[in-house]
């Protein structure tokens, strides 16, 4: 069950969003994309010039158990589950939520935001998480959480940064995006994406370094594809064959973010605009990542002029639902509505008022949105109508991804 919830720029906004409006009150620097794709052949990564980083701190580097707090000794999920992350100042909890409505379990606590990222397997079992162990330097852990152990993935290299780790489909590599800091321009270099097997041996470049550096989201659901987006100001879409090394890329004129993934072509519905100040949401398109082709679905300059803030697949892929507001209404969010995989609507989901994030699962709808006395829950409701079921709230947190034993 691959349900990874794709945060992209788009829907970080909304995430913001819903801290902004519970609390009442990743910025990327503006390059423009490169030229068109291109095809990598993965290459063994030569050792980088010792000149080329910057000097090495003489201070003590800290160690793995400084840096990453398990709170739980083990952890083996036992039904689905939501995987949140939690803004605790000033650090960040992850947070497993039962879809049951039973209790949630804080799983581990970061000293600082996870700005490198993370992703948790599926099945729950393994965690891989980067952290930064100096100034512009970060290095990459894994935390097995049935059996309570940790261990450095990858190595201590002084000026270089390993980034937005994630899982491949059957765990035994993890891919990476790597930024290098030169100190005699003060900036940081992109090396590349990298793949690593699970073990820590067999370090290998799938992708080669160009001007932008690389954010990794997640994989496309058959596994092939590898999701990313050049860091730049509202981000993009971008997706790299791990097969052939083929990269396509959603229009590079527009800032654009992956929200949801269906198994048929065309599988990806992707959100356009929407960065990066105003209110929240934007156009929702449908891409064809393979025949890289694409239509907007609704949006602004639709009839009704109208802002999405997020949407999901059903689990079969025959209909979405998403999260809706006029353009021109005073409220910033507004119901989630399911529409047929051309974009025509068909009903709207009773009691959502106020949605922001929105999944789709097998047990219906699931969503956020703020609550009247202050912070934000989470609440599943039937598709059809019926009983909602509220399983969790608090503030400064924001859907992450989606697991099961």
């Amino acid at each position: 069950m691959r349900a990874a919830v794709l945060v992209g720029v788009g829907v970080l906004v909304v995430a913001l969003a819903i801290v902004a409006v519970a609390l009442s009150p990743r910025p990327v620097a503006n390059v423009p994309p490169s030229s068109a794709a291109t095809t990598t052949t993965p290459t063994a990564t030569p050792p980088l010039s010792p000149s080329a980083l910057a000097t090495a701190t003489t201070q003590p580097r800290p160690d793995l158990a400084t840096l990453f707090h398990p709170l739980v000794t083990s952890w083996r999920p036992v039904e689905p589950f939501l995987l949140i992350e939690r803004s605790d100042a000033p650090g960040t909890t992850l947070v497993a939520v039962p879809l049951s409505g039973g209790a949630a379990t804080p799983l581990v606590s970061l000293p600082s935001p996870i700005g490198l990222g993370y992703d948790l397997r599926d099945d729950g079992s393994a965690l891989v998480v980067a952290l930064a162990t100096a100034a512009n330097t970060g290095r990459i852990a894994i935390w097995d959480l049935a059996a309570g152990t940790t261990r450095w993935l990858t190595d201590e290299e002084p000026g270089v940064s390993n980034a937005t780790p994630i899982w491949s489909e059957d765990g035994s590599l993890i891919y990476y995006a790597a930024q290098m800091y030169v100190a005699q321009t003060n900036r940081l270099a992109d090396l590349g994406i990298f793949r690593v097997r699970s073990d820590g041996t067999g370090k290998t470049r799938v992708r080669a370094a160009e001007e932008n550096g690389a954010q990794l989201r997640g994989l496309t659901p058959d596994g092939r594809g590898l999701v990313w987006a050049r860091i730049r100001a509202g981000g993009s879409v971008e997706v790299l064959d791990l097969v052939s090394g083929q990269n396509r890329s959603f229009d590079e004129t527009q800032s654009a973010s992956v929200l949801s993934w269906r198994a048929s072509r065309p599988r990806a519905l992707v959100m356009v605009g929407g960065c990066c100040a105003g209110r929240p949401g934007g156009s929702l398109a449908l891409w064809d990542d393979v025949a890289d082709s694409s239509k907007v679905l609704m949006g602004v300059q639709s009839a009704p002029s109208v802002a999405v803030t997020s949407a999901a697949w059903e689990p079969r892929g025959t209909r979405f639902a998403a999260a809706v507001a006029q353009s021109l209404s005073v409220a910033y969010f507004g119901s989630v509505f399911v529409y047929d995989s051309d974009g025509r609507q068909l009903a709207p989901v009773a009691g959502t008022d106020g949605a922001q994030q929105v999944l789709w699962l097998p047990m219906g709808i699931v969503f956020t949105r703020a609550m009247d006395q202050g912070g934000v829950e989470i609440v599943l409701t039937p598709v059809s109508g019926g009983t909602a079921l509220r399983l969790y709230q608090g503030t400064g947190f924001f859907i992450r991804s989606v697991g099961a034993p």
